[in-house]
């Protein structure tokens, strides 16, 4: 087996294992805030934790991304993980909800595992797969994500938030050990000169069409993070006070059942039809099944939803991806990454802040709305902007491959 091939698949097990690792503690913070004492404003304390995170996330991602440029992708992620895993320790052993947030502060300013993961499968592989590879590996997160809520439903109910947060540090100490052994990198430093990292951020952020590229995953994880301080009281507020902490982990998994069986067909299409087509298309159809969840008025209706709205998403993320890869070079792609990281953090820290200010002082069924209207907006901005800049750079290539020929 050639070892991009064998790269790919051990990275999907990390990624799978990651996935699992961060959901089996990150839908329940509501829940543990409650038993660090916090006894009002819940859900918008919930939001601010998570969103601090994805904040400092949004830092340090084109920093990491442009670090893995210089010295090696795998080096960066086997880094990532191991700040990770010392940050599930930290989070078991934590006394009040202001150590939880320099807990996440700090994950998110040191980590970047699944990102890094990417970007590594991104030049690793070789460009005629580039896209059915990056499918595939960004369906282990929502694979793992799809067991990690039920798993930590479950053992918040037996052994508490703490017992989760040591489970997965354990876990992803698995994850680090296969990557260290398995995956191989063929890396050769750049010739630095007198560049620095500011100057070469700065230079992919003059990419117009990466940066137009990269607000979609601001957008599309500003709509699917805006649930998570708010979707397991709203279970709790539908299905009774007494359901089962399993059930909120089991409503909250169900769209990454339907992402992993349709994320290799949405890249099939996408390598046809182009992938801003089916990127649009997810965003559209995302934004009318969020619309929808606003009227649910019991656990069935809103598991059915979210499996739908599971098949729509399955389109985007993998979407972005792929065209990242197709458009931007292979040495920059670090930073490409990265910086798509920092898009998505931004979003995740600004879904978060929003959905947990509309829970506690409006209502909960409001934060559907706002998804919603998230999705919207990336409709709209893929057809107005991304595709036209597509175009524009399709013609120039085209353009330079005739002038080489005459």
């Amino acid at each position: 087996m050639p070892q991009w091939k064998k790269n790919v698949y051990v990275l999907w097990l990390a990624v799978f294992i990651a996935g699992i690792c961060w959901t089996m503690v990150m839908p329940f913070t509501p829940v543990y805030l409650e038993q660090l004492g916090v006894t009002h404003g819940t859900q918008l304390w919930s939001g601010i934790i998570i969103a601090v995170s994805s904040l400092c996330a949004m830092v340090m991602a084109p920093i990491w991304g442009a670090v893995g440029d210089r010295y090696g992708r795998r080096m960066m992620m086997l880094r990532a993980g191991v700040c990770l895993m010392l940050g599930y320790v930290g989070m078991a052993l934590v006394t009040g909800p202001f150590g939880l947030f320099g807990v996440r502060m700090l994950i998110g300013l040191l980590t970047g595992f699944t990102p890094m993961a990417i970007a590594l499968v991104g030049v690793s592989t070789p460009p005629r797969d580039v896209g059915r590879a990056l499918g595939i590996v960004q369906t282990g997160y929502p694979t793992g994500a799809i067991i990690g809520p039920v798993v930590g439903g479950v053992l918040s109910d037996w052994i508490g938030i703490r017992g989760a947060s040591w489970a997965s540090a354990a876990m992803l100490a698995i994850a680090i050990g296969l990557v260290l052994v398995t995956v191989k990198e063929e890396f050769t430093p750049p010739a630095l000169g007198k560049s620095s990292l500011l100057g070469e951020l700065h230079a992919a952020t003059s990419h117009r069409l990466l940066m137009a590229i990269v607000l979609i995953t601001a957008l599309s994880q500003a709509a699917s993070m805006a649930l998570e301080p708010v979707l397991v009281p709203f279970v709790k507020q539908i299905a009774g006070a007494n359901a089962p902490g399993w059930l909120a982990g089991l409503l909250f998994s169900l769209p990454g059942v339907t992402f992993i069986l349709l994320a290799p067909w949405w890249a099939r299409r996408g390598e046809r039809v182009g992938f801003e087509q089916t990127i649009a298309t997810g965003l559209l159809a995302s934004a009318g099944l969020y619309f929808l969840q606003t009227f649910v008025r019991g656990p069935g209706t809103l598991g059915g939803l979210r499996l739908l709205s599971g098949a729509a998403g399955a389109a985007i993320d993998p979407g972005v991806a792929a065209l990242l890869a197709t458009v931007v070079p292979r040495p920059l792609r670090g930073r490409a990454f990265g910086l798509n990281q920092a898009a998505g953090a931004a979003g995740a820290s600004i879904g978060p802040l929003l959905a947990g200010w509309i829970a506690s002082y409006i209502d909960t069924r409001f934060v559907f709305i706002l998804t919603g209207l998230f999705c919207v907006v990336g409709f709209f901005w893929i057809k107005r902007v991304v595709t036209p800049q597509l175009r524009l750079a399709g013609n120039a290539a085209a353009e330079l491959a005739v002038d080489q020929t005459v």
